[in-house]
């Protein structure tokens, strides 16, 4: 096969152009690149804000594409079919596989795409490149080829917006939903909650959020609360004169989030943890207030496979997911990409970006 043209992270902020060899494989297969989507993970792999990551490696984990080459049988799809790839590749053998985490240990520092090092053979494990090796235990998921790739990207935040908001909390038809964090993760549980039945969605920014919360609002959000100038309590309380079934904290490297989602979920309800704190501790944490109101709290890490099926799903029929990619960048720009992923290039009308082919 030809040599992959690819975007290597050679070390935290230095991404390279360059070409890799697609080597021989015996097992899984090859996938042609369309668009990869951006989000945090890319942002700190860039930064350096992971130690735990072995460079030089291709970013990328929210990865759209075609089947372009078949080693074995070992993938049950034809050449040709537009999937999206999960991140986390499952060997099913290990103790986090055996108790369904969202991680493998089979390889290090972690078994996912845009996460292993290019020193791994085969070497092409991130979605900034041309092609994607698919491990054989890789998990697939056919998606429409009636949307554009960059809007199939979506696929990812929406598998996890229906994890978070719908599944593990065990969401009624009815209940009440708050969403603090208004990014495209947060907007995926915002129509994730909106798809199983909540009664009432409300969702929380900043003021550089201002378009993300006016879209959160078109999309159908019950109230959006910029929480720096305005108190969330007292418009959670005004405008549902309750307090909410389940919180969502979406937040990015915002510990005291934690506080406001323990103190506004009602007593009996439930929280669900989904953002990392970018290792920042929680000051003058009381866990009486778990105790006191009987609550229930899960931290959330990735999609499952149903969530993923059900993504794909709903990107047949709900048109509205056009909007929720507002930009994309060519792979040779996939540095600026990343910049604008972090908020560098300014947030005004900034949703989600993605890199296409």
């Amino acid at each position: 096969m030809k040599d992959v043209k690819a975007m290597v992270l050679v070390e935290p902020r230095r991404l390279s152009a360059t070409t890799l060899p697609a080597r021989s494989v015996t097992s899984g297969g090859w996938l042609a690149v369309e668009a990869t989507g951006l989000s945090g993970a890319e942002v700190q792999a860039w930064r350096g804000d992971r130690p735990d990551l072995v460079y030089p490696l291709i970013p990328g984990q929210q990865v759209v594409g075609r089947v372009a080459d078949l080693a074995d049988l070992s993938l049950p799809y034809e050449v040709g079919t537009r999937v999206v790839v999960e991140p986390v590749i499952r060997c099913g053998r290990c103790s986090s596989c055996r108790s369904r985490l969202h991680t493998c240990t089979l390889r290090r520092p972690f078994n996912a795409y845009g996460a292993l090092p290019s020193t791994e053979p085969p070497g092409l494990w991130g979605g900034l490149a041309e092609l994607l090796y698919i491990d054989p235990r890789a998990r697939l998921h056919p998606v429409t080829d009636d949307v554009p790739a960059e809007v199939a990207t979506f696929v990812h935040p929406l598998a996890s917006g229906y994890t978070w908001a719908v599944q593990l909390p065990k969401l009624q038809p009815g209940e009440s939903v708050l969403i603090l964090g208004p990014g495209p993760r947060g907007l995926a549980c915002l129509l994730a909650a909106q798809a199983a039945g909540a009664g009432w969605i409300g969702i929380t920014g900043l003021d550089v959020d201002r378009d993300r919360l006016d879209l959160a609002a078109r999309l159908g959000a019950h109230l959006t609360v910029d929480v720096t100038t305005r108190d969330v309590g007292r418009e959670v309380a005004d405008e549902l004169g309750r307090r909410p079934d389940v919180v969502v904290d979406v937040t990015s490297d915002d510990p005291e989030a934690i506080h406001t989602a323990l103190d506004l979920v009602r007593p009996g309800g439930r929280v669900i943890l989904a953002s990392t704190k970018g290792g920042r501790p929680l000051l003058q944490f009381w866990s009486d207030v778990i105790v006191g109101k009987q609550l229930s709290v899960i931290g959330a890490l990735g999609a499952t496979s149903e969530a993923y099926d059900w993504a794909c799903r709903q990107l047949e029929c709900d048109p509205r997911l056009d909007d929720l990619v507002s930009h994309q960048f060519p792979l040779d720009e996939a540095n600026r990409a990343i910049q604008a992923t972090a908020g560098m290039l300014g947030h005004e009308e900034l949703i989600s970006v993605a890199v296409t082919f």
